[in-house]
């Protein structure tokens, strides 16, 4: 596994050739960028360098609120519903019991997640009823909303990473002893067939478009009934995609010194 501080160090110096430094505020977690020839600088939080507006960036954490905007756009996506924290003062339904009209609606084959997402955390296939009352108080004991899903059958999930509406990097997932597709997790990380990239590119631009992100990546499960969103991240993370490959490595830092480029184009 790639380390964060590797990870961070990749990125500062996908820039050193256009005389920008960073100036650490908090080790591996905050900077200040600087571009010395212009006196122009940002901040940048964690690997966030602000390409994407604060209202967008919010939609795209919350998984329910991502399925709402593609599904008004027309675009394949995996329903994801709101359920709201039992706990919240805001409540003024049963969320256990739309749980459950969901779980059968959708043949008692659902996947339970934090509505915000957690990197692949708290993320749980459900089969069963009491499995999913359980999940779910768990879920709702760390403070936060939930969104509920139908599972979907699918051997690969497809990332792609768009800049200003373009796709620039594609890789495919492979599950192998997990049902989750996460590299983390095991799933071996390979790349797409070139036969599919033309479907996929297409299809991630017009999600970027419609989330009006700059820079984020799309996930897309292979499903029985065609290619469909799963998530969209409004932060890039490659650290997996990259480690122990030079060639990947530098399309990485390639990318990121285009984001940086474009910051520094808007201030």
């Amino acid at each position: 596994m790639m380390t964060r501080r590797r990870y961070l160090a990749l990125i500062q110096q996908s820039v050193k050739i256009d005389d920008i430094s960073f100036e650490e505020i908090s080790p591996d977690y905050l900077y200040r960028v600087h571009l010395k020839q212009d006196q122009k600088s940002f901040i940048m939080h964690d690997v966030e360098i602000g390409l994407n507006n604060a209202s967008a960036a919010k939609v795209a954490m919350s998984k329910s609120a991502t399925y709402a905007t593609l599904k008004r756009e027309n675009i394949p996506s995996i329903e994801h519903v709101f359920i709201m924290n039992s706990y919240s003062r805001f409540i003024s339904g049963d969320s256990f019991q739309l749980a459950r009209e969901l779980f059968y609606k959708w043949g008692e084959a659902v996947v339970l997640k934090q509505d915000n997402g957690s990197q692949g955390n708290n993320v749980y296939k459900i089969n069963n009823i009491e499995d999913l009352i359980k999940q779910l108080q768990s879920i709702f004991s760390l403070q936060t909303n939930a969104s509920i899903s139908p599972y979907y059958e699918a051997i690969f999930e497809y990332r792609i990473v768009t800049l200003l509406g373009e796709p620039k990097i594609l890789l495919a997932k492979e599950r192998t002893n997990s049902w989750k597709h996460n590299l983390i997790s095991g799933a071996l990380s390979k790349d797409v067939e070139a036969t599919k990239i033309p479907q996929l590119s297409k299809m991630a631009s017009k999600v970027a478009r419609a989330m009006e992100l700059d820079f984020c990546s799309i996930d897309i499960l292979e499903t029985t009934s065609g290619l469909r969103v799963l998530e969209v991240n409004e932060q890039v993370m490659l650290d997996e995609y990259c480690k122990k490959d030079q060639c990947r490595e530098e399309k990485v830092s390639q990318l990121y010194r285009e984001a940086i480029l474009e910051r520094f184009e808007r201030l």
